[in-house]
């Protein structure tokens, strides 16, 4: 097998056509047929079923494709070590993200990284928490920051946490729920959540149960991010988000924390690494960044919450001195 080869297979899988893998590769299309048979010639088996629009990859060829995806990245981080022993800072990185990764740590420290590596090709995919881990695994991303599927008791891979963050029920200004207190008054409402694994209905379900309450009848799964905001601002929707997300200026003006004798489970972020990944000295920079950046924003957190014990207490004694 030769890297051209499996470069083929892996453009062929990610475009869907021959056409767009040449398209992709900066090669002919008899260029990128001839790099496909020659592999299938060698293995003496198929592993393209080319269609009238397009070209789909049989059983044999999906199994190949997992190997030749994290052979293909390996050698373009190699390419980009080699070139960086030449003063080259270019190469390329592909970094997974949850969503809520991208609210709040991410931004911060992709400017740090970008101040130091200018030239670096970046590429940032959104996956649920129970995605990251096969793009992990084949090699696909160099590493990915997001919440763990099932809080992390199930994931196979090697994490790291980074950060907790306290969470809350929310709603838009607007809605007729805003000034709820009780979970009781939110038993009718709709609830929205992004969450695919059942984590969150169950989690959902064992909330009412503790106050004596049936679970809420309408649950609405929305996959889609963009969506999920929309219906946030336009409908009267309860969704679960962490309080740092809230408190940004532009989420602040728009949605409204109940404040509900709940105790919520925060959520949390990790860091997570393929077994046994070499990363490049560029991606090694890009998560000391991330790791500071959740250090900050963990010390914060820290404070805020000391600052707000403080209060507490103080009203206390001070109600405990004047009943």
């Amino acid at each position: 097998m030769k890297h051209y080869q499996l470069r083929a297979l892996v453009a062929v899988a990610d475009q869907g056509s021959i056409r767009g893998a040449s398209r992709a590769l900066f090669l002919s299309q008899p260029a990128v047929t001839k790099a496909i048979r020659e592999l299938e010639n060698e293995l003496g088996m198929l592993l393209l079923e080319r269609q009238s629009n397009g070209a789909v990859l049989t059983a044999e060829g999906k199994i190949l494709l997992e190997r030749a995806k994290m052979i293909v990245r390996e050698f373009e981080r190699a390419e980009h070590e080699m070139n960086m022993l030449k003063g080259r800072n270019d190469g390329k990185i592909v970094v997974g993200v949850t969503p809520l990764a991208g609210l709040t740590i991410m931004p911060h420290a992709f400017v740090a990284f970008r101040e130091a590596w200018p030239e670096v090709e970046l590429s940032f995919q959104e996956y649920t928490a129970g995605q990251i881990y096969n793009d992990l695994k084949n090699g696909t991303l160099d590493f990915a920051v997001g919440t763990l599927p099932h809080g992390g008791t199930e994931y196979p891979g090697r994490h790291t946490e980074l950060i907790s963050l306290p969470t809350s029920f929310a709603v838009r200004k607007s809605s007729p729920l805003a000034g709820c207190t009780r979970l009781i008054e939110l038993q009718e409402a709709e609830w929205l959540h992004t969450d695919t694994s059942g984590q969150f209905v169950r989690f959902l379900t064992n909330l009412f149960a503790q106050r004596g309450l049936e679970r809420p009848r309408r649950i609405t799964r929305c996959a889609s991010q963009s969506l999920f905001y929309s219906l946030s601002l336009h409908a009267d929707v309860v969704i679960f988000w962490s309080q740092h997300s809230l408190g940004f200026p532009v989420l602040n003006e728009q949605f409204q924390s109940l404040q509900l004798n709940e105790i919520l489970p925060e959520l949390k972020l990790s860091l997570m690494l393929r077994e046994e990944s070499l990363l490049t000295r560029s991606a090694e920079y890009f998560i000391r960044c991330v790791r500071e950046v959740a250090a900050r924003e963990a010390e914060i957190l820290s404070r805020k919450f000391s600052d707000m014990l403080s209060v507490s207490r103080t009203n206390q004694r001070e109600n405990g001195r004047h009943p």
